[in-house]
């Protein structure tokens, strides 16, 4: 099972491999940070049934970058979506390598203003249940069918005839 802390360092590691040196602050960001940086947040975390036995994960990270500010507190616009450019490079490879695992990653540039520049990663895949049912176990949280024989007898009207079939 898949842990969103393992996914948030994983995309952190990535990031930190790309920019050497500068922060990234993972799900805060203090008053008077450090510029430049970037700032990870975890925006939707849902899990949808596949079967008894899997879930599908969807997860979406807002990655946001910061770069330094001139007098009037603008950032260089230029700069932002080249830092931007190059984070959605990274991660268009179209997978995460998370642990053992390769987690399917989308890249969408979001908004920007002035100071900042935003993107959605979106991760999604196929874990197991938290309560790793194992569908060997007789006694599983499913009830297993119950083994039942058709005789061939078909009541219509109230009175049992016997079918043809």
């Amino acid at each position: 099972m898949l842990r969103l802390k393992d996914l948030m360092d994983a995309v952190e590691t990535t990031v930190k491999t790309r920019y050497p040196g500068e922060p990234v602050f993972v799900d805060y960001l203090p008053k008077d940070f450090k510029r430049p940086s970037f700032a990870l947040e975890c925006q939707k975390n849902e899990t949808t049934d596949v079967n008894p036995v899997l879930v599908q994960r969807s997860v979406t990270v807002l990655l946001t970058c910061f770069v330094e500010m001139n007098a009037y507190y603008d950032s260089s616009r230029e700069e932002l979506n080249r830092r931007l450019d190059r984070i959605c490079t990274q991660f268009a490879q179209g997978f995460l390598p998370v642990g053992k695992r390769k987690i399917k990653v989308q890249a969408n540039r979001g908004k920007g203003a002035p100071d900042f520049a935003e993107a959605s990663l979106v991760f999604t895949w196929t874990d197991q249940r938290r309560d790793e049912y194992d569908p060997n176990d007789p006694a599983g949280p499913i009830p297993r069918m119950e083994d039942f024989a058709v005789n061939g007898t078909v009541i219509v009207g109230g009175e049992a005839e016997e079918s043809t079939r």
